[in-house]
């Protein structure tokens, strides 16, 4: 039974919006698409060295003065070592620490930011709490539409995933490295519908369960270091690795280049896998180290961006 086994707040550095950095315009979930975010309150679920916990997180305060209260659910104590680690793991998953004034500035500066950072003031970019559910994300977002994507991910936490309740909440997490690297590259093909994606992730999970950098470790690598060990894992590319890198790149994909062509041209491209090598190099000339909080931001405010600028950009 999953008990309360710690409790920690923490101030993050102004502006810091919880609900924008947890709870993301596009839909994008923190740690399982599972989770329940609800009058403010997210409760999810993290693995901290193979052990899977709940986690019941919320805010207290403004936007320039933000408290995040973390209350820590586990099937038996924790130690203190256990404790700090899972406290400084939320903290930089959660970004509370980011300074984004260098970014803001240079956003209010720039035509295309200038009101998307009004719009998502406070919201922090992705960061995962483990590797692995970066990892997969990445994997099933490759070369499938949205609907395909989702349907590989639910099938995994389906039929290969585990279940924890606490806080009288039920949530579904992401399969460990120790379930993926076990079952047949047959059982993932069937089960989760992976296609050629099952080999791929199966060789990932063997490779981190071999020993590989966690992504604590990944964090505390110059970030061109950090993307040449993902780089290194089966069936992880550039635009893969864009996504799971900390701090994230600039992960273009032909739905995202389309977009980026329009804000940059003014139209679309008639070839956006080939612009795609251009688009990055644009984003580094103009954005430089801040273009994976371009690409969050203007991908989290699609809706009103289309709006501002006649062109329904959600349409791709």
């Amino acid at each position: 039974m999953y008990k309360e086994a710690h409790r920690v707040e923490f101030e993050a550095a102004s502006p810091f919006n919880f609900e924008l950095t947890v709870h993301k315009p596009a839909g994008w979930w923190w740690s399982t698409p599972n989770e329940i975010f609800k009058d403010g309150v997210l409760w999810t679920t993290a693995r901290f060295d193979s052990k899977l916990l709940g986690f019941k997180l919320s805010s207290k305060g403004t936007l320039r003065k933000t408290c995040v209260q973390c209350r820590v659910f586990a099937p038996e104590r924790l130690s203190d070592e256990e404790k700090a680690n899972v406290t400084s793991t939320v903290k930089r998953a959660l970004r509370v620490e980011e300074e984004l004034r260098e970014f803001y500035a240079l956003a209010r500066k720039d035509m295309i930011l200038r009101d998307v950072v009004k719009d998502l003031c406070g919201m922090r970019t992705v960061s995962w709490p483990d590797l692995l559910p970066a990892l997969i994300l990445a994997v099933t977002l490759q070369m499938a539409p949205m609907k395909r994507s989702n349907q590989m991910m639910d099938l995994l936490i389906e039929n290969f995933g585990d279940t924890i309740r606490f806080d009288g909440k039920t949530i579904k997490h992401w399969p460990s490295i120790e379930k993926l690297s076990l079952s047949s590259v047959e059982d993932l093909k069937t089960k989760a519908k992976l296609g050629y994606r099952a080999a791929n992730l199966q060789s990932i999970a063997k490779t981190l369960s071999d020993g590989f950098p966690t992504m604590q470790q990944l964090w505390e690598m110059p970030q061109e270091e950090a993307k040449k060990q993902l780089l290194s894992l089966r069936g992880i590319g550039d635009y893969s690795a864009d996504i799971v890198v900390p701090g994230m790149g600039f992960p273009l994909d032909i739905w995202s280049a389309k977009i980026f062509h329009i804000l940059l041209f003014g139209k679309e491209t008639e070839s956006p896998r080939e612009a795609i090598p251009m688009l990055k190099r644009l984003a580094e000339e103009r954005w430089g180290k801040w273009r994976g909080h371009v690409f969050a931001y203007v991908l989290n405010d699609l809706p009103r961006i289309s709006k501002r600028i006649g062109s329904d950009l959600t349409r791709f």
